[in-house]
This record gives structure tokens, sequence and C-alpha cells, in this order.
């Protein structure tokens, strides 16, 4: 697999952050994506709200 410097970062902070493989944060990140992408494909709507519950935002994928 062939991934820019960037998305490699990204992929290496996760992995540190949460203790696990390489393997294991893009099968996490793989199945978050499919996840995001079943519901919006089902007309459903991905929501972030902040843990004050003041603040909710919508999750677009482009």
């Amino acid at each position: 697999m062939n991934i820019n410097e960037d998305t490699a970062s990204k992929l290496r902070w996760y992995k540190e952050h949460k203790g696990i493989s390489i393997t294991e944060t893009v099968r996490r990140a793989v199945a978050l994506l499919e996840l995001v992408e079943r519901e919006t494909a089902d007309g459903n709507e991905v929501l972030l709200k902040s843990r004050d519950g003041k603040s909710v935002r919508q999750l677009w994928l482009v």
C-alpha cells in the first residue's frame, strides 16, 4: 500500500496513542469508514456531540 507521509503520520499517531499494531490501526480505520459510509448511504447523519451537549456537528466525508 502506498500512502503519503501525512497519512502515514496520522496512522502512526493513532497506533502510538492506542498502543496497538499498525494492522489493528488500519483495521479500525476501515471499519469506521465502512460504518460512516453505510449509515450515510441509508440516509442517516453521523453527528459529533460535545461532552457538555451544547455543540453538535455533522460529520461529512468527501
